[in-house]
This record gives structure tokens, C-alpha cells and sequence, in this order.
């Protein structure tokens, strides 16, 4: 797992595109649903943190890509056969793609974002922005685990009950979440303030970057290193 910490993002990120391309390219259902079972096994292999919240997200997903598409298509007047190929062959791209970028989101730091970035020289706002966005959705899921934990605690359950009150539940965290997040973005805002940043000032980074992340500091004149 450490490694998996150490590697730098551009390359866990290519690999995403990668699989969201292979996902996306596939026209039959065997290969797409045989790509998304790959995907999903390493994830468990891996025992990244959060992954049962994004298992039991994974096949809500599935189910509802699946019954729209069937439904979508069945209304076209397409044959049921294929009708639930094509529905089989979406939701699994959907699965595979999400889970690949779980992956990268799991794995990645804002500082090891700020490293690799910095060593390829990419602007400040772009920078910022990569840093923002992996950085900012694992943070809105565990907002978005503790408002469950808050409504569990205020007596709604939300464990044994149908698949339709769970989800009518989850979407009523979307309002408390919403407010989280805006909160969250006045607080960044703040802190770039205050910290003075500048997207025309270009920034150093202290780690050595290639295809893995220094983590350590090299002590100067001697080519040791030193935390």
C-alpha cells in the first residue's frame, strides 16, 4: 500500500484512462462485465480505505444504469435481448470507470498531487484545480458517512429497510451536504487567501519526483537523506 502512496499520480491517473478507455471502447457485454469484475478484484486485493461505502454505491449504480437502460430501450421498441446487453454492457463501463478513479482518489494525497504537478511544471490553476478535485470528493464522502451516522443517531434507520426508503433517505443528506461543501469552499477560499496565493507565482516542490514520490528531504552537500 505504501508504494501504491509513493507512485506518482500522473501515472496511477493514465492508468484510470486507460481502463475507462478500454471500458468505453468495448461494444459486448462479456468484455465490459469481465473488465469491471478485473477492476472490482483489485480494489479487494488491495483493501483500499472506504471501499465498502464504494461497493454498496458500486451496485446501486449498477442496478439503476441497468433498469434505466432496459427500460429506456424496451420503450424504443428494441428487442428484450438487445435491450439488456446494451443496459449490462453501460452500467458495467460505469462501474469499471468509477472504480478506477476510486482507485486514484484512494491513492493519492493533495501533497503528492502538489509534488508531481510542481515537477512537471503545470500552471498554478491547473495544479489547484487536480489538487482540489481528488482531494475534495473523499472528504465530501466522509461528509456524507457522517450525516448518516448523525441521522442513525437521531433514530432513523437506515440499514434494514427496502432499497427505495434507503435511497429516499440518501438523497435527504444531499441538503446538509450541499451546505458542508459550500462551507468547505468558503474555507479553502479563505486559506488561499491567507496564504497568498497567486497563479502567476510558479512553485517548487522539496521532493524529488519521477515515477515515484520522494518522501524524504535530501540533506544538502552530501547526497544523503534526512526526514
Amino acid at each position: 500500500m505504501s508504494l501504491l502512496l509513493r507512485l506518482n499520480f500522473f501515472l496511477k491517473l493514465l492508468a484510470a484512462a486507460a481502463v475507462t478507455a478500454a471500458a468505453w471502447i468495448v461494444g459486448t457485454p462479456l468484455p465490459a462485465l469481465l473488465l469491471m469484475a478485473t477492476v472490482l478484484a483489485v480494489l479487494l486485493a488491495l483493501r483500499l480505505p472506504g471501499l465498502r461505502g464504494y461497493l454498496k454505491g458500486a451496485a446501486i449504480l449498477f442496478a439503476l444504469v441497468f433498469a434505466t437502460w432496459l427500460l429506456n430501450l424496451w420503450l424504443q421498441g428494441a428487442p428484450p435481448a438487445e435491450a439488456a446487453a446494451t443496459a449490462l454492457r453501460m452500467a458495467a463501463r460505469l462501474v469499471a470507470t468509477t472504480g478506477a478513479f476510486f482507485f486514484v482518489m484512494e491513492t493519492s494525497s493533495p501533497g503528492s498531487i502538489l509534488a508531481a504537478a510542481s515537477a512537471l511544471r503545470l500552471p498554478s490553476m491547473a495544479t489547484l484545480v487536480l489538487a482540489l478535485i481528488f482531494g475534495l470528493i473523499p472528504m465530501l464522502r466522509d461528509e456524507f458517512e457522517r450525516i448518516g451516522e448523525a441521522q442513525r443517531a437521531r433514530g432513523m434507520e437506515l440499514d434494514d429497510v427496502p432499497l427505495w426508503t434507503r435511497l429516499r433517505y440518501g438523497l435527504a443528506r444531499g441538503v446538509p451536504l450541499l451546505v458542508q461543501s459550500i462551507r468547505m469552499a468558503q474555507a479553502i477560499a479563505t486559506s488561499l487567501s491567507v496564504y497568498g496565493f497567486d497563479p502567476a507565482v510558479r512553485r517548487t516542490s522539496w521532493r524529488r519526483v519521477g515515477v515515484l514520490v520522494e518522501e524524504r528531504l535530501p540533506a544538502a552537500g552530501n547526497g544523503e537523506h534526512r526526514t
